[in-house]
């Protein structure tokens, strides 16, 4: 069956209804979960963690075998990320995925009695020192936005192509020539790169992140390089202010399509032609996005292994619990994503 085909079949396929809590009281109910802890003290329970920098602690991953601690946790963000595995969120993610609770379970716990509450004057730090750097990330954000060009005609439609794609992926798909990286004491920057510059909308529709897909000076591929340790640089890095915020491809709609990457977005958008696409770009961050009063239901669409089958179950608790209609669909299994079933790459 076609990617078409299957997320077709299963808008039938609906996991459930309940009364809508408003979307004010949602966010407050779990904001308030998230900000009555320190990470470090939830994660605590699994792995050693010590401190390093003003900000950070890091530790053995809780979720694969490491020898080297690759595990970070940032209590003023309230979350974390693993640079060995990949795995990454927040306090209620890391409850889901490695204590095994439902969202709803994980809420509970977090407004209950089993972990220590941050003082309230810990909070009104951490609130100021966020008000910072969220002004900072956003400020950031945009001014990469202000120096995007169309993407027709650039090396980046080069790559579109390179991917399958051959419709015109709308004003929210742009190309820029810009840094990788940015030291914001200094205010140094590197030398700029060719990059899609995919813009990220909150639920008021502005523009506050963008993911940056770096590539090769021919646009023919993604950016390639190794560091010193022997590690890969990412090609792909965000910018702003990403939680709750996502990369919408086409038309306003009460039903829209969510998937993890850019790429199986500009997959998606291609092959359902008069649907609307959401991309929050990163599997952590796909129960996340912060949806519209207008959005009534959801076709999760994930990829074809155990994290990606692990996020859409998340995200469907996640939005089933604010009244959203939710179905899922993947692409056929023998293929590891939607946009390697455009192409016909097999897994």
């Amino acid at each position: 069956m076609t990617g078409a085909g299957n997320l077709y079949a299963a808008y039938g396929r609906q996991q459930g209804r309940a009364q809508r809590m408003s979307e004010g009281d949602f966010r407050q109910l779990v904001d308030e979960a998230r900000s009555r802890h320190n990470l470090s003290d939830i994660i605590g329970r699994h792995t050693t963690l010590k401190k390093r920098g003003g900000r950070e602690l890091v530790g053995l991953c809780p979720f694969h075998q490491e020898k080297s601690p690759s595990f970070e946790v940032n209590d003023a963000k309230g979350t974390y990320h693993c640079w060995g595995c990949g795995e990454g969120g927040d306090a209620i993610r890391f409850l889901i995925h490695r204590e095994g609770m439902t969202f709803r379970e994980a809420i509970e716990a977090l407004t209950g009695d089993q972990f220590p509450d941050v003082s309230q004057e810990e909070r009104a730090q951490r609130k100021a020192a966020d008000a910072a750097d969220m002004s900072r990330r956003l400020q950031l954000a945009r001014t990469i936005w202000s120096s995007t060009v169309p993407l027709a005609g650039t090396v980046g439609e080069t790559y579109a192509r390179s991917r399958g794609i051959t419709i015109d992926l709308g004003p929210n798909v742009r190309f820029a020539m810009t840094p990788r990286w940015y030291n914001h004491e200094t205010g140094e920057t590197g030398r700029n790169h060719p990059a899609v510059v995919c813009g990220l909308q909150d639920v008021t529709g502005a523009i506050v992140g963008v993911q940056c897909i770096f590539l090769k000076r021919d646009g023919s591929g993604k950016f390639e390089a190794t560091r010193e340790d022997g590690s890969k640089a990412k090609a792909k890095l965000t910018f702003g202010i990403i939680v709750g915020s996502a990369l919408r491809l086409g038309p306003a709609s009460s039903h829209i399509v969510m998937c993890e990457g850019p790429e199986d977005g500009w997959t998606l958008r291609q092959e359902l032609r008069d649907k609307a696409v959401w991309v929050p770009c990163g599997t952590a961050l796909l129960s996340r996005v912060v949806l519209p009063s207008h959005v009534r239901s959801i076709t999760l669409a994930g990829d074809n292994n155990e994290a990606g089958r692990v996020a859409v179950s998340q995200a469907g608790d996640a939005y089933l619990s604010q009244g959203v209609v939710v179905n899922d669909a993947f692409p056929d299994a023998r293929f590891k994503d939607w946009n390697d079933q455009l192409r016909g790459i097999t897994a």
